[in-house]
C-alpha cells in the first residue's frame, strides 16, 4: 500500500512538472479591427500523448464592452522540436466549451452557442516563451477571428537562453520565435 502511495505521488509531481502557464499579450483582430489585452493566461502540458493548450476564460474586450466566448482548448498534439523550441499544430473543429471565471453565467459565454467550430492553431513555445496563432473561421458570419498570443512564463522572468539573466540574447531568443512563424 505504502508503494501505491509513492507511485501515486510521483505521479502527481511529474504531471505538475510538465505544465507552464504563460502570461501572455492577446490580439484579436475580426474584419480588420483589433482588440489587445493584456495578462491573458495559456497552460501548455506535456502528458504521454502529445501537448495540451488551453485559453480558459478567454473574453473579447473591445472598449468597455466585454464579450466572454469561451475555453478554447486543444488535447493530445503531436509537438515538433527544432532550432530550440517546440511547434504544434492543430487544425480541426473544436467545440469552445463556457468559462468559468466567476464573473459570468454560463449562459453568458458566446462560444459554446457555435457549436463546433473551425480550429487552426499554431504554437511556437519554449520553457519560457510562447508565440502562438488561433484562427477561429465563422462560415455563419463570412469572416475569421484571427487571435494572436505572445507571452512568458512568469516563473522564469523572461530568460528564454537559460543562461541565468535577462538580457539581449534573451530577446534575440524571443524574436527568433517570432520571425520563424
Amino acid at each position: 500500500m505504502k508503494k501505491l502511495f509513492i507511485l501515486i505521488a510521483a505521479l502527481c509531481c511529474s504531471m505538475a512538472l510538465s505544465a507552464t502557464t504563460y502570461s501572455s499579450h492577446l490580439k484579436v483582430v475580426i474584419n480588420g479591427e483589433s482588440a489587445e489585452q493584456d495578462q491573458v493566461q495559456v497552460v501548455v502540458t506535456k502528458s504521454d500523448n502529445g501537448y495540451n493548450l488551453s485559453l480558459k476564460n478567454f473574453c473579447l474586450t473591445i472598449g468597455e464592452v466585454v464579450m466572454p466566448v469561451g475555453n478554447i482548448e486543444v488535447s493530445n498534439v503531436e509537438g515538433v522540436n527544432e532550432y530550440g523550441y517546440t511547434t504544434i499544430h492543430h487544425n480541426s473543429p473544436l467545440a469552445i466549451t463556457p468559462g468559468d471565471d466567476g464573473v459570468h453565467q454560463e449562459s453568458e459565454w458566446v462560444g459554446p452557442m457555435l457549436g463546433e467550430v473551425p480550429i487552426d492553431l499554431t504554437a511556437r513555445f519554449t520553457d519560457s516563451a510562447l508565440n502562438a496563432n488561433i484562427d477561429i473561421e465563422l462560415a455563419l458570419l463570412g469572416q475569421t477571428i484571427e487571435v494572436s498570443l505572445f507571452g512568458v512564463a512568469p516563473v522564469l522572468d523572461g530568460d528564454v537562453n537559460h543562461d541565468g539573466e535577462v538580457n539581449v540574447a534573451d530577446v534575440n531568443g524571443v524574436i527568433d520565435i517570432v520571425l520563424s512563424h
